[in-house]
């Protein structure tokens, strides 16, 4: 199977992920292995390892694409990688890189936005989150992708302020607990 190009294809590629994520793994390396300076192939490689629950093997594969030709999406991705992992500074960090790229397709597409707000919610930097959620569209709903907080933007805001107070809880508890054994 050639590398997809077209939405037909790319459909048809993400049909046998859904369905067969080995065989697609198998396909992908296909692509990597006929040109390794393409950064595509390791972007597209990159939803199998997740797919069988290879996350560190899908950063690696984003790591290189981005090395290759840095684009929104990847850093995109690999962000999401990092949130998938609880590693939610540099979910940031590839969060406020992708944009950095190109600051209109960001805002445009939001979801990014809605990513960045969680992981500082989970941070507990209520005020970072809620600005990144201010700048979601007036429209924005979301039926709560991967975990992160679904409804518009007033129930968005409610949900990122809640994660973010629980989020300093745990701190201000595992704080007086370290401070408590040091004793």
């Amino acid at each position: 199977m050639k590398q997809p190009t077209t939405p037909n294809e790319i459909l048809e590629a993400h049909k046998i992920l859904r369905r067969d994520p080995q065989k697609y793994l198998q396909i992908a390396n296909e692509w990597v292995r006929k040109n390794p300076e393409n950064s595509d192939a390791y972007f597209d490689r990159h939803f199998a390892w997740m797919q069988i629950g290879q996350p560190r093997r899908a950063l690696d594969d984003l790591s290189k694409a981005i090395e290759l030709d840095p684009k929104p999406a990847d850093f995109l991705a690999r962000g999401d990688v990092h949130r998938h992992l609880g590693e939610y500074d540099k979910a940031i960090e590839d969060y406020d890189r992708g944009e950095a790229i190109n600051p209109a397709e960001w805002q445009e597409h939001a979801v990014g936005l809605l990513f960045q707000a969680d992981c500082h919610a989970r941070l507990g930097r209520e005020e970072a989150a809620l600005a990144c959620c201010a700048r979601l569209p007036e429209d924005f709903w979301t039926p709560g992708l991967f975990g992160a907080p679904a409804g518009n933007k007033d129930r968005i805001a409610d949900q990122l302020r809640r994660i973010a107070g629980e989020a300093q809880c745990s701190r201000v508890g595992a704080g007086r607990g370290q401070q408590a054994t040091l004793k």
